[in-house]
């Protein structure tokens, strides 16, 4: 299996770098968002090369939202993009697109053209926890301080728990964020993960008190754990550890108190601070650490230098301190940024996530799930549609706030399907004008005809009425502006149980119900548990987990009671590499071997694919199903399982 890379501009150019040239934000329509994205079209992004900054534009920051993939508010064409999990330096993990989530802090390479090439996933930091501190907001893992932010630009994301309150000494974490001069940690993301055996551990910070003789050092901003890198590899080949550079340091077991020390055996270091070469024309973002004036500041890991910089939008002096989250332009010089223009972003230049997709797992207008990403769109404005058009399967583009639990919506624009392309609706219809043959369904005039299919056959179109739930196949046109469906099947009428389907990480596990993203789970009488074996007692907090479960009303609120539960224990394919998971709605579905979900292609095509609720004449546009599989030579996930999942 390929286990492509992007060490080559990381030992040219560095880590801990924002950059984006001039002409990579004008492909993707400048910073900051729109209210009302749409998508976008980009040539099909060339075959991976060797890293080049000649021809490569380099950037770091946080994903704050998807269609394509959304960092610190500029969107990103991912057209054929790559992307690996960066948890042991020296054999990067493939992922997949459908394993990006919000708050993740990610290092890319855009091509001339604006596409998204390669995507590396950083977590600063993975241990267990020590210490909980509720009313300041942080907590301790290794002798490291992890900030805790609830709000403002760029709130820290959870996953797996809802607070801190929640959380227990000795839980394992997975911590994204960024690391400040100081050694400091702001989380954007933070995942409760279940100890499985075989964790690599990691701390990150600069060197301090460093010691070549004995192979030992300090990080700052810790003064409980020392590092022993006597054993360790020093990564990127030929990087020299030094005081003040920052390193994450990996491990395959937890620190060791012995002698009045408590010691990291580290196996590989990662030096992260690199010279970076000049630059005519540079633009950085990130949080402001290490300010001492404006001719002395960093963004991230970039020294700047504003003292003769523009401030734009509203900014003014008292906004730059340790923590804003800023953005700056000009050249790059012997390491330091000379600013030509800086801004802080504030409430009204605030950074907007951004969603555009398919919703899935739809329980409510303020529960239901864009590109894997919850969101609550109880207080939205709709456009080009209304709330009522919001369910499984719709098409929308929402701009919001990005939350510790996903993403608040202010706006929801409802879109049309693709246009010219196979595809399926289902939902209840409404709007029924029998004289044109007309109805709505998911905000799209559909268009029926005497030529339609019907299923069963001994039905009318001709009594159809509002609330009836329809599957429909058929394609959108553009020019004009009708859905014409070629089959349609009759599902049920209204007040029908409905059963819906999802994944992600248990948490708030009682003997009653568990909790998953913004989900409250019931416990069902006879649930079953897979894979054969596998019981309630492995149903526990950091578990990752798919659900089906029934959907209902009780006085007055959405009920969820599972009735089926599996538990997704690490697996690994004959080379060695864990399998990945990944779910969500078919997409561009053009055969078993080639479709979509999302924008990650899949392959199903191979002949031990295993099929859970269906078959492979079954897979077509808007089948929700949940993939279990590895990631070949070029990106595509080659799919062992496809499980059909409800809602």
């Amino acid at each position: 299996m390929n286990k492509h890379s992007i060490t080559g501009w990381q030992k040219s150019l560095g880590l801990g770098i924002c950059i984006i040239s001039a002409a990579a934000l004008i492909a993707c329509g400048g910073g900051g968002g729109a209210a009302s994205p749409t998508p976008e079209v980009t040539p099909a992004a060339p075959p991976p090369t060797a890293a080049n900054a000649s021809t490569l534009t380099l950037i770091e920051g946080t994903i704050t939202g998807f269609g394509s993939v959304v960092i610190d508010g500029v969107r990103y064409s991912d057209a054929g993009t790559k992307v690996e999990i960066g948890d042991n330096p020296e054999l990067k993990k493939l992922a997949t697109l459908g394993d990006l989530r919000t708050g993740m802090r990610v290092q890319g390479e855009i091509n001339k053209d604006g596409v998204l090439q390669n995507l590396l996933v950083n977590f600063a930091l993975v241990g267990t926890v020590s210490a909980i501190d509720l009313a300041g907001g942080s907590i301790t893992v290794f002798g490291q301080t992890i900030k805790i932010t609830s709000g403002g630009q760029l709130p820290t994301v959870l996953d797996g728990f809802n607070s801190l309150s929640q959380l227990q000494v000795g839980d394992l974490l997975k911590v994204a964020g960024s690391v400040a001069a100081d050694g400091g940690i702001t989380a954007t993301r933070i995942e409760r993960k279940l100890k499985e055996g075989g964790e690599l551990y990691r701390l990150s910070g600069p060197v301090q008190t460093l010691d070549a003789s004995a192979k030992r050092f300090a990080l700052g901003g810790n003064s409980s754990v020392t590092v022993d890198y006597a054993k360790a590899k020093v990564l990127p080949e030929g990087a020299v550890i030094e005081n003040g550079k920052l390193v994450s340091v990996v491990a395959t077991a937890a620190p060791v108190t012995s002698g009045g020390q408590t010691v990291l055996t580290a196996s590989a270091v990662e030096v992260k601070s690199r010279q970076t070469p000049d630059a005519k024309e540079l633009s950085i973002g990130g949080q402001i650490n290490d300010f001492k004036s404006l001719a002395s500041l960093r963004i991230g890991d970039v020294l700047v230098d504003a003292s003769s910089a523009e401030l734009k939008e509203g900014t003014v002096l008292a906004d730059l301190v340790n923590g804003a989250q800023a953005y700056a332009k000009g050249s790059l010089t012997a390491g330091v940024l000379k600013a030509a223009s800086l801004k802080v972003f504030k409430p009204e230049t605030a950074l907007k996530a951004m969603l555009i997709g398919q919703v899935t797992d739809f329980v409510s207008f303020a529960n239901f799930k864009l590109r894997g990403t919850d969101v609550d769109a109880s207080q939205a404005t709709f456009s080009k549609g209304k709330a009522a058009d919001l369910a499984t399967g719709a098409w929308v583009s929402i701009s919001g706030q990005l939350t510790a639990s996903g993403v608040l919506a202010k706006t929801v624009e409802i879109l049309p399907p693709p246009a010219d392309k196979p595809a399926r609706l289902e939902g209840a219809i409404s709007g029924v004008d029998l004289a044109t043959k007309r109805f709505s369904l998911l905000g799209t005039t559909v268009q029926w005809s005497d030529t339609t299919k019907l299923n069963p056959s001994n039905i009318s179109l001709a009594n159809l009425a509002n609330g009836v739930v329809l599957v429909l196949e058929g394609s959108y046109s553009e020019a004009s502006g009708l859905f014409t469906a070629s089959s349609v099947k009759v599902i049920a009428t209204t007040g029908v149980l409905k059963t819906v389907g999802f994944s992600g990480i248990a948490f708030d596990v009682t003997d009653t119900g568990f909790k998953v993203g913004s989900n409250s789970v019931v416990l069902g009488q006879n649930i079953k548990f897979e894979p054969t074996g596998t019981t309630v007692a492995d149903l526990k907090n950091g578990a990752k987990i798919s659900v089906q479960a029934t959907l209902s009303n009780v006085d007055g609120k959405a009920t969820l009671t599972a009735t089926k539960i599996e538990v997704q224990k690490p697996e690994k394919d004959g080379e060695g590499v864990e399998y990945v998971y990944l779910s969500g709605l078919i997409a561009d579905f053009v055969s078993s071997a080639d479709f979509k979900i999302g924008s990650q292609k899949v392959n199903a095509s191979g002949s031990g694919v295993e099929f859970i609720d269906g078959d492979a004449a079954k897979l077509a546009s808007g089948l929700k199903v949940e993939i279990k599989g590895s990631v070949g030579k070029d990106g595509t996930l080659i799919a062992k399982r496809v499980h059909f999942m409800p809602g």
